[in-house]
């Protein structure tokens, strides 16, 4: 499983795909980064009094707003690779669920810890007729270097979806099939499954 700090440096991959409405998925990548991180950061803002009154609010506020623009098939056939083929329809149904739950449950802990970085969205390389393009940002923080995240999305009926996001070079999917890999090379892929959501339930608790 990644480190927490990776976690944390995700957050403003994060923020960007917030409050996304069909006219916005229109607008170039590197605009819409702009407009729904501008967005966000108001609501936080805004409802930083409910949130530091219940936390747990951030969850169905992650699920609602988050959740939608990410292709969790295609993320999690990536994170499985070769054990997607063997696994039966049960057991990919179940994984992508778990796996869903578990991006959720991650990235509303680091949303919680977000403390103003300011960040430098850059332009995007686009060519017409593209459907696959990768936004690069600087997240800057005080006294520290400037991390890199980039995210990579793909164009669907129903608009840019993530299927992966990076942070320095290091690969959010890339991370957890290298991890998932050896888990289940030596318990198998039904345990994995019941590990992440033995691990999802008691975050809920």
């Amino acid at each position: 499983m990644m480190r927490q700090p990776l976690y944390t440096l995700i957050l403003p991959a994060l923020l960007l795909l917030m409050n996304v409405s069909p006219v916005q998925a229109a607008q170039a990548p590197d605009v819409l980064v702009k407009n729904t991180t501008e967005k966000m950061l108001a609501a936080l803002d805004e409802q930083s009094k409910e949130l530091q009154e219940d936390p747990s609010l951030i969850y169905d506020l992650v699920s609602e707003i988050v959740l939608p623009h990410f292709d969790f098939i295609r993320m999690s056939r990536s994170v499985l690779a070769q054990n997607w083929k063997k696994a039966s329809r049960e057991q990919k149904l179940s994984f992508v669920r778990a796996f869903r739950t578990l991006m959720v449950r991650t990235y509303a802990v680091a949303l919680l810890e977000y403390t103003d970085q300011k960040i430098h969205i850059l332009p995007a390389k686009l060519k017409p007729g593209d459907k696959n393009v990768t936004v690069r940002m600087e997240v800057l923080q005080k006294g520290k270097p400037p991390v890199m995240i980039s995210y990579r999305l793909r164009l669907k009926k129903k608009g840019w979806k993530v299927y992966d996001i990076t942070v320095d070079g290091i690969s959010l999917i890339a991370n957890y099939r290298t991890s998932f890999a050896t888990e289940i090379k030596q318990q198998g892929l039904d345990a994995l499954i019941a590990r992440l959501e033995k691990h999802n339930q008691k975050a809920s608790g």
